[in-house]
């Protein structure tokens, strides 16, 4: 029980550490300008391959053009099979504002291609990217990985060694249950940190250009001429209905005033 002891306190020690580096740390998102999309990005990427991207791109086109163009996206990261490329959200509006966004996940090989195909015949009127560095949380994870499993393999030779003793043995196997929780735990987290660096994240919002001329809002108020004078009858109906028993109560009212009040007049008439 004393080398139990011994080795939970020393993983403790190294566990504390560990995650005293990990909040020492500089991992602060950092947005990028848009020419670095290119060169700058690919060089940064060779130098630290644990960066995350996340590339946001909003283009304006015409209302009939619009979904055609999130259809065509929405086709071509289904197809991109090379690259991995996941629909992650879509959203797509139609109406006197239509717009549509669609996020997806792909690997960094199919990124600028996906980009262009969202700004061709299109106007871009905003091109941003977010990186983060991971590089420290996936360090630190695949130490405490390391450190684990060294943990486990000692407890795993205190097994062997508490045959004879029950309460040891107990103890000790609990341990062992729970460093393996632990572990599995870690190795998920790694999981999910590592596809965020092997894969980019792509934000396109589309959006149709808006209509500035004279007989636009002329034209507009014609098309919803019908629908609004439907919805004002509605509303008109609405109201009498409400206000049909009111009207009861102020008639009733009205009259039980006018009998009190010729009963005033009637007694002060009196000599």
């Amino acid at each position: 029980m004393r080398k139990l002891i011994i080795l939970g306190l020393t993983y403790l020690l190294l566990a504390f550490s560990l995650s005293g580096c990990e909040y020492s740390s500089d991992n602060k998102a950092t947005a990028s300008p848009a020419p670095m999309m290119k060169a700058g990005l690919i060089a940064q990427r060779q130098t630290n391959p644990y960066l995350s991207y996340e590339h946001n791109l909003s283009v304006e086109l015409e209302k009939e053009a619009l979904d055609a163009k999130y259809k065509t996206l929405a086709d071509h990261c289904a197809a991109d099979r090379d690259n991995n490329c996941t629909i992650l959200e879509s959203e797509l509006s139609a109406g006197n504002y239509s717009y549509g966004k669609i996020r997806v996940r792909i690997k960094p090989a199919g990124v600028e291609k996906f980009l262009a195909l969202a700004g061709t015949d299109s106007e871009i009127t905003n091109e941003s990217t977010t990186v983060e560095d991971l590089s420290t949380q996936i360090f630190d994870t695949e130490k405490r990985i390391k450190l684990l499993q060294s943990y486990q393999e000692n407890l795993l030779d205190l097994q062997k060694q508490a045959k004879g003793d029950i309460e040891s043995l107990i103890k000790v196997s609990q341990e062992i249950a729970n460093t393996q929780s632990q572990l599995e735990d870690l190795s998920g987290n790694n999981k999910v940190l590592m596809q965020r660096v092997q894969m980019d994240i792509i934000n396109i919002r589309l959006s149709s250009r808006s209509e500035n001329s004279f007989w636009q809002p002329i034209t507009t108020a014609l098309d919803e001429f019908k629908s609004n004078l439907a919805e004002g009858i509605a509303g008109a109906i609405t109201t009498i209905a409400y206000l049909i028993p009111w009207l009861v109560v102020l008639i009733i009212l009205f009259f039980i005033l006018r009998f009190f009040w010729r009963k005033l007049r009637a007694k002060s008439s009196k000599p």
